[in-house]
């Protein structure tokens, strides 16, 4: 008996080792391992970002990251409170972050490490068992407020971030809004891994197989980074936006936003105090070159006076009379100018920017023709720049009044359509690409602000993609052209505050209206709160002989056109030729 209890004992202990040894020697060798050797990630270091003349604006620096390993680490309670006696941390944010961790994957407890914090903790790592320095990279700006809206933040991934993506882990750096997260695949880089032994206090006793990191691709950008910093100077205490796109092929030499705000905050992160400062009234997260649509004003009697030479409703020599306001039915529609322009033919109806002349144009067109060209040329819809939002604006049409007030389309909309007033709304880039697209005979190309990807091994250049083409044949872009000319150089041109040496400027003033005119008509400009302002558009072409580039500056509560967003406008037309852009006459 005793010997078969013997037995039985041996049998048990066999079948156990087999167990452990043979059918789970895969896990526990992984437990064990887990236990003596540590994976650790080393970061890869973000792709650069230049713009068309290779001008580095957003490099890389080193950081030094305090993490903790929970698997190393006793006390968890006790070592994050003892943490939080010496740095400046959130135990909340720690413990979520600890919640959400992966098995011995390290958390950032702290990002950006000063001199003094690491000197600390190099002295003292006996007493952090678990606790380490790591070394990372982080974003350095030139100018981290003239690319600000470009260029984006960095930001921890969130949980939502690491479920959808599958390569991320909590504590890791994801672009966030703007080019970094467009881009995040061709920036980010692959990080190294190194397999590291350790001691029974986690401390490295040695390293057993390293694995380097791969850096992330630089890319070079479209735009000119001098032209950004000045458009920021121009824009200094104003509210707005500019861009200037090469006509052939929608490149984006500069797209900048105001108020901006400065990505250098963000760097190691942003501060609660500075993060809810830029939730503001001002609004300067938000991008308004692409984000915000506004009325475009009279800038929109560009593409009247196109469409309707194209469709043959008009000819150059067509005139109205106008007497300072324009009666339909029972309703009675005013001129800017309540004296009137008297006898108006097409190059004075964009030159001194006539209302009752377009209330005309725009009957004889009918509101389907003018839908076509608009939307044929962009609006009314994204234009697929490359940021990850943008707004579509609103171009109404008759489904759209049906489907959004359940009514038909009456003659007096199209009437305030003809002017860029009523339901209509656009974002700068939209007005833009409307104009490029008439003063390149009709095609529609997407913009773009990629211009090379540079990998270690070769550079992919990146071309233009033509998305329509409206046919706008010569003689009408010529007609056009003559009379934004006209705006800029002529005697009565609304917009002769846009005039550069040297070379030929078109243009068109745009005055959209905030609030109805009775309210601020016995007003002087400085006497109306800022609020009830009108808004401020420029559109123009450059050289206007040589059709090469397109600028739309735009002034929010900039009052008049010509005052506000055309001396702007002239400003960063004639840097543009400064830098060689453009050749003078």
């Amino acid at each position: 008996m005793l010997f078969f209890v013997f037995l039985m004992f041996i049998f048990f202990i066999v079948i156990r080792l087999f167990f452990l040894q043979i059918i789970y020697y895969d896990k526990y060798k992984t437990l064990s391992d887990n236990n003596r050797i540590r994976i650790v990630r080393f970061f890869a270091s973000r792709g650069m970002i230049m713009d068309r003349k290779g001008v580095v604006f957003v490099k890389n620096a080193p950081s030094y990251n305090l993490t903790l390993l929970k698997e190393d680490v006793k006390d968890l309670k006790g070592t994050i409170e003892k943490l939080s006696t010496v740095l400046n941390i959130n135990i909340d944010t720690v413990q979520k972050r600890l919640k959400n961790s992966y098995p011995y994957v390290p958390i950032v407890i702290k990002r950006g490490l000063s001199f003094e914090e690491m000197s600390y903790f190099m002295e003292h790592s006996q007493d952090f068992p678990g606790v380490k320095i790591d070394l990372e990279t982080s974003r350095k700006y030139e100018d981290g407020e003239a690319v600000s809206h470009l260029v984006g933040y960095l930001g921890e991934v969130n949980l939502d971030e690491i479920e959808k993506y599958g390569i991320y882990f909590p504590g890791d750096l994801i672009g966030k809004t703007g080019l970094e997260k467009y881009y995040e695949a061709i920036l980010r880089g692959k990080n190294g891994l190194k397999y590291v032994e350790v001691d029974s206090l986690g401390q490295a006793v040695n390293i057993t197989n390293v694995k380097d990191p791969v850096p992330g691709n630089n890319i070079a950008l479209t735009i000119d980074f001098n032209m950004q910093k000045y458009a920021k100077e121009l824009f200094t205490g104003k509210k707005g936006a500019v861009v200037i796109l090469k006509i052939d092929g929608n490149e984006v030499i500069t797209l900048f936003s105001a108020p901006t705000f400065n990505l250098n905050d963000f760097v190691p992160y942003i501060s609660e105090d500075k993060w809810k400062q830029l939730h503001n009234d001002d609004k300067p997260l938000i991008n308004r070159a692409t984000e915000a649509a506004y009325p475009p004003g009279s800038v929109f009697k560009v593409l009247m006076a196109t469409a309707a030479l194209n469709e043959k409703v008009i000819t150059p020599n067509t005139t109205f009379n106008c007497n300072g306001e324009f009666s339909y039915g029972n309703l009675t529609y005013r001129c800017w100018n309540k004296d009137g322009h008297g006898v108006v033919n097409l190059k004075k109806s964009i030159a001194e920017s006539c209302d009752v002349y377009y209330y005309n144009v725009g009957l004889k067109l009918g509101i389907d023709n003018i839908v076509k060209y608009a939307k044929g040329l962009g609006l009314g819809s994204k234009t697929g720049i490359d940021l990850p939002t943008e707004s579509a604006g609103n171009f109404p049409d008759r489904d759209w009044k049906k489907k959004v007030f359940k009514q038909g389309w009456y003659p007096g909309e199209t009437i305030i359509t003809s002017i860029g007033q009523g339901y209509m709304t656009t974002t700068p880039l939209q007005l833009a690409v409307m104009l490029s697209g008439i003063f390149n005979g009709g095609k529609l190309y997407k913009p773009r602000l990629l211009d090379k990807i540079i990998t270690t091994k070769e550079v992919y250049k990146i071309n233009s993609e033509l998305i329509n083409d409206m046919h706008i044949p010569k003689d009408v872009v010529s007609t056009v052209l003559d009379a934004v000319v006209e705006t800029v150089m002529g005697e009565r041109g609304t917009a002769y505050r846009a005039k550069v040496d040297g070379i030929l400027v078109g243009g068109k003033t745009g005055t959209a209206q905030v609030v109805g005119l009775k309210k601020t008509e016995n007003m002087n400009q400085d006497q109306i709160p800022e609020k009830y302002r009108d808004h401020s558009w420029f559109g123009g072409v450059f050289p206007a002989d040589n059709p090469q580039y397109v600028i739309v500056v735009f002034v929010e509560h900039g009052g008049a056109g010509s005052s506000g967003a055309t001396p702007i406008a002239g400003a960063l037309i004639n840097k543009m030729v400064q830098l060689g852009y453009v050749s003078g006459r």
